[in-house]
């Protein structure tokens, strides 16, 4: 089974992280998180209560209207924000089976896609 790589097109991060999986040889099947984008049983399984922040995209909009950084919303909050505009997620999200990853980190990377 391959890592799903949800994906924006112009999203620079991504490129990156796609670019490093490609290099490392990894294979994966891309989804476009704007058209369809995760669905709650997913993000709830991965998103730590303890720790929101983290999974949210701050170069979103909503994340700016709503002061975000400011306000975390709690993670029932964060999910619903999430599932009404697929760009608060933090990019790449990328899973398979039981491990995840939200943003690139080359490190986590290395440890948990190659």
């Amino acid at each position: 089974m391959k890592p799903v790589f949800f994906d924006k097109k112009t999203c620079g991060t991504c490129k990156k992280a796609q670019a490093y999986l490609n290099e490392n040889k990894v294979e994966f099947e891309i989804i476009d998180i704007i058209n369809k984008p995760p669905d709650r049983e997913l993000l709830n399984k991965f998103i730590d209560e303890d720790n929101v922040k983290q999974y949210l995209n701050p170069r979103s909009a909503i994340y700016r209207e709503l002061k975000l950084g400011e306000n975390i919303p709690d993670k029932a909050r964060a999910i619903e924000l999430m599932l009404q505009d697929s760009n608060l997620i933090k990019r790449p999200f990328i899973v398979k089976g039981e491990i995840a990853s939200f943003g690139f980190k080359p490190e986590e990377f290395q440890e948990k896609w190659v």
